[in-house]
């Protein structure tokens, strides 16, 4: 398919191996990348390299874009008016080995940057390549892609693929993974011939990130997708239309690496195995709270008491949900609308020709201590929405502060991603949270407000690809607008919110925790003074919930957690808390890489955090 003819074979860009990886862990590449080392500019097919790295620009129609390609790796891909164009740069492989003769796992990295194309018929951005001698595939030949991003409206679908093999987890997100039988253009041919195309499709879009090129390999192989020799694996920016052409379309990637991490391959399944359930600490409602704490995983669903309010047209009903910490409100203008909340602060809400509805449950304050004497504040949440929200919606954090008054918001998902009429002046952006934000500040002028009509500030971070689970580290942002200038006041309310300016729809969150100073997780175990070598089961650690109440784990000796001071993290994946126990995320361990530049490069922060692989848990500083 979409190449032209190369019979040059080339070696395997060594020099890419994970002394340079190391590096890149290093560096913040989500918001500190920018292109560098030599560059060549292109403007009709051709497959080359500079330096280290193969590169190859591609068009159905001969001349439907550009590209330059720089010696990092990097690239910047435009589309002038193209039937099918690839952009795409990294290893040029020579199809001599397979993936698992390689000495590592293909590692690639990428920062995206794009603009919208028109006439968009299909779009894969993330990782492409060739195999040749693919026993049992049609002329021995297999496409094959790992789909991060699109220039088009939505994800690939089925519509892809032929067959659907199922789904993996892989890099921290969900991939659909499909096999297709294509007859068309392919490498080292003339003509059409036939041949399969493996996908993995990831469920949201993103940005930026690190893809394990072989662990989707090593899935696909589960899933009866045969591997052969490897002809290349590139950073790919793909879009093209079979009926008509693509116009327009600008896909920069300041940076764009793939390398091999030398050291053992083992699956992803090792050392990541989460702790049993049964050692899970439990909240009152029965959710999981503990530091392993995955609101996209752990289940709660609605419990407790059941209280349903229809609001008060133009006027705010509000109160405390049952006994738990939350307060809930319910505001609107106009229209048919309820709000349904449970004591574990999971709710329900639902609105109809309206002409601005809020419903929000969360933490209400004094408005007497700042973000930093209540905080840290973060969100755990899962939501569902369906309908429809009008000119305006905004789902994510909400709140107010007093002295000065302000009106904030961190907005994680949406019916319509709203634009810059609404948000008003772009500040900047910044990364958190596995994704990067846009920062906007506006002015509302003699509006309603937690003060009557006032006119105030409204701050805003946009999150650029929408979610409906996850954490907000909502402390994070605050901190971010007040360096940009924008100053927050005393704490009214952190809360998680639904808005909609009309239409008729609904949203229900059916996971919920929020954290705060004085009401954090359970904490993560601490180490004892004798910490320098692991514990029996008889001390494994306690962790204390809010109320002082304390929870034992497991006297299994399968189920103990030990502190060990000297432990040694193995390749491959671990779980991040901080000091407090909340859990962070996950992140991976190459050979050869330092325990304290992966966190730094995944979690873009200084400080102490707490690392746990299997049954030990340790402490890494990270400056």
């Amino acid at each position: 398919m979409r190449m032209i003819i190369n019979t040059a074979k080339t070696s395997i860009a060594f020099a890419m191996a994970f002394g340079l990886a190391s590096t890149a862990f290093a560096q913040d590449f989500c918001s500190n990348a920018q292109h560098s080392g030599q560059k060549v500019t292109i403007t009709s097919n051709q497959t080359g390299k500079i330096g280290d790295i193969g590169y190859e620009l591609w068009d159905e129609n001969g001349h439907g874009g550009s590209a330059t390609f720089y010696s990092d790796g990097s690239m910047d891909c435009t589309i002038t008016g193209a039937k099918d164009y690839l952009c795409r740069a990294g290893l040029s492989l020579g199809s001599n080995k397979t993936y698992k003769e390689l000495g590592g796992d293909m590692i690639a990295e990428f920062k995206l940057v794009k603009s919208g194309a028109s006439n968009v018929g299909y779009s894969y951005i993330g990782i492409y390549g060739w195999m040749e001698q693919v026993s049992g595939a049609p002329s021995n030949l297999v496409e094959y892609y790992v789909i991060d991003n699109t220039l088009a409206n939505d994800m690939p679908g089925s519509w892809i693929g032929n067959e659907r093999k199922g789904t993996i987890t892989v890099d921290g997100g969900t991939y659909t993974v499909y096999r297709n039988t294509r007859t068309g253009p392919a490498i080292k041919t003339s003509g059409n011939v036939q041949f399969y195309q493996y996908f993995s499709v990831r469920d949201k879009p993103r940005d930026c990130g690190t893809i394990n090129i072989s662990e989707h390999m090593r899935q696909w192989e589960k899933m009866g997708m045969t591997m052969g020799k490897l002809y290349e694996a590139k950073v790919l920016g793909e879009a093209g239309n079979v009926n008509g052409q693509v116009n327009g379309g600008h896909m920069d990637f300041p940076h764009a690496k793939v390398y091999i991490s030398n050291g053992e391959v083992k699956p992803s399944s090792s050392a990541s195995t989460p702790t049993s359930s049964a050692s899970t600490p439990k909240s009152s409602a029965g959710a999981a709270v503990s530091g392993t704490i995955d609101a996209c995983k752990d289940v709660m669903g609605h419990e407790g008491k059941e209280t349903r309010t229809q609001g008060q047209n133009n006027s705010s009903v509000t109160g405390n949900v049952g006994s738990s910490p939350y307060h809930y409100e319910i505001w609107y203008q106009g229209g048919n609308n309820s709000m349904t909340y449970y004591d574990n602060g999971t709710y329900k809400a639902s609105w109809s020709n309206t002409g601005d509805f809020l419903a929000r449950v969360g933490f209400k304050y004094d408005e007497k201590q700042t973000y930093e004497q209540v905080g840290p504040i973060d969100a755990y949440f899962n939501w569902k929405k369906q309908g429809s929200a009008g000119g305006y919606n905004y789902i994510g954090i909400y709140g107010w502060t007093v002295d000065p008054l302000v009106e904030y918001y961190i907005v994680d998902d949406w019916f319509s991603k709203p634009g810059a009429n609404l948000l008003g002046q772009r500040k900047g952006e910044f990364t958190v949270d596995g994704d990067t934000y846009e920062i906007w500040q506006n002015t509302r002028v003699n509006k309603p407000s937690i003060k009557g009509d006032q006119t105030f500030p409204q701050f805003f971070s946009v999150r650029k690809s929408a979610r409906s689970c996850g954490h907000i580290d909502i402390t994070a942002h605050f901190k971010k607008w007040e360096s940009l200038g924008m100053k927050m006041g005393k704490m009214y309310e952190a809360k998680v919110l639904v808005e909609a300016g009309g239409g008729s729809g609904s949203f229900d969150v059916t996971y919920f925790k929020m954290t705060d100073k004085k009401h954090p997780l359970p904490q993560a175990p601490a180490p004892e003074s004798s910490a320098s070598e692991p514990k029996s089961s008889a001390s494994a650690p306690r962790s204390s919930s809010s109320n002082g109440s304390v929870h034992h784990r497991s006297s299994s000796s399968t189920d103990a957690i030990h502190f060990n001071t000297r432990m040694q993290l193995k390749s491959g994946e671990f779980q991040v808390f901080d000091m407090q126990g909340r859990f962070l995320g996950t992140a991976k361990l190459e050979a050869g890489a330092k325990v304290a530049e992966v966190l730094k490069a995944n979690f873009h922060r200084s400080g102490i955090y707490m690392v746990k692989q299997d049954r030990f848990m340790q402490r890494v500083a990270v400056k």
